[in-house]
């Protein structure tokens, strides 16, 4: 049997797309884009010679094929983290060859895809855990070695071992719908909600900072942290506007329905990294997320 039929997060995510039936919530509980998710189920049908979803729509639908699996691809999860478990007993020390990711935050959704599908072309037997959360947990994790590298945006301290991978900005969007869609205005004008992410992820650290900085005070706020699905019900009936990163609202789903606000004074930079533990042994995986050509291929999606 070859080896490829067994990879672990390719069933890990036919494991999630058979409980969710969704593509989008599936990338959602699996930290990558839904594109990421059909490119790794339509691989699975191509190596396996089998139909494991039938598309309807703007919806999708597990095939009898796939359920037949899924019962099977939970168990072969379980037994991975049982046999895991037991080698961490039998050697008496930590496994160190499974790498620890962590991906911070909307930004680097996107980055990690492209990480990902680099590991498997140059390191297809090295095993790796993917740790989500905002970029300040990841950042303080990978500073106490609790993780070995990760994805963040924001600020990053010089002794930490950091790799740029590209500048990006910050601004606000609403639907396309909204009365303010084709005007140009001040922030400080604004009277409709805007809604913010949650304390501790860098776009709301970096709005904070700036709208401190410009002693501009929101006059309608609404607390919708990384609830996107709140965020859209309230974009559509309330009016409501959300910042976003550029990139991400370009490879995001927010761009077939959402647009870019003319605000005169925002302009609110922000940094996306690669950053590393102490000892980080992995040269050559440094080695590409700092080379142009990376950078190039992240810039161009």
């Amino acid at each position: 049997m070859p080896d490829k039929i067994l990879n672990l997060f390719k069933i890990k995510v036919l494991s999630e797309v058979c409980k969710t039936n969704s593509y989008r919530i599936a990338s959602k509980n699996l930290y990558i884009t839904p594109s990421a998710v059909s490119k790794i189920i339509k691989s699975l049908e191509a190596e396996w010679n089998l139909q494991l979803v039938q598309s309807t729509g703007n919806s999708i639908k597990v095939t009898t094929q796939a359920k037949q699996l899924s019962g099977l691809a939970s168990n072969l999860l379980q037994a991975n983290n049982e046999f895991v478990d037991q080698l961490f007993l039998l050697n008496g020390r930590n496994n160190t060859a499974v790498l620890q990711i962590g991906s911070g935050g909307s930004h680097s959704k996107i980055i990690m895809n492209k990480l990902l599908e680099f590991f498997e072309r140059s390191f297809p037997k090295l095993e790796y855990d993917m740790v989500t959360n905002n970029s300040a947990e990841i950042l303080n994790f990978v500073e106490k070695g609790e993780l070995d590298c990760g994805i963040v945006s924001g600020i990053v301290p010089d002794h930490v071992d950091k790799e740029l991978i590209y500048n990006d900005s910050i601004s606000l969007y609403a639907y396309h719908k909204h009365p303010l869609a084709s005007a140009t205005i001040s922030l400080k004008e604004i009277t409709y909600p805007i809604c913010l992410r949650e304390k501790g992820s860098s776009t709301r650290v970096y709005v904070e900072q700036f709208l401190f900085e410009h002693h501009i005070h929101l006059q309608n706020t609404k607390q919708t942290g990384k609830n996107d699905e709140l965020t859209d019900h309230l974009c559509k009936t309330q009016d409501a506007l959300q910042f976003i990163s550029d990139f991400y609202y370009r490879n995001s789903n927010w761009n077939k329905e959402y647009v870019k606000i003319q605000c005169r004074e925002v302009l609110i930079p922000i940094s996306v990294y690669f950053i590393t533990r102490k000892n980080f042994p992995f040269l050559k995986l440094k080695k590409h997320m700092r080379s142009n050509a990376f950078q190039e291929e992240i810039l161009a999606t």
